[in-house]
């Protein structure tokens, strides 16, 4: 079974920011030969997380309330 093993960066202003990556891990994907299978995607620190939502504007404002 093929694996691709890829790294994003991202830079964020602190607090609880929501950042949508869902193109990023899309470029990602289309530059490999893979046209099946699974992502993974997590974040190595203690600061950071990764959660799956629909990247609408009233939920993003939301969640951010519910960060504070």
């Amino acid at each position: 079974m093929p694996v691709h093993t890829a790294s994003l960066e991202l830079s964020t202003g602190g607090g609880s920011e929501i950042i949508d990556i869902t193109g990023k891990v899309q470029e990602t994907l289309e530059g490999t030969r893979l046209r099946e299978g699974l992502v993974t995607v997590f974040v190595p620190g203690s600061t950071g997380g990764v959660i799956t939502l629909e990247y609408e504007p009233g939920l993003v404002r939301d969640l951010g309330e519910a960060f504070e």
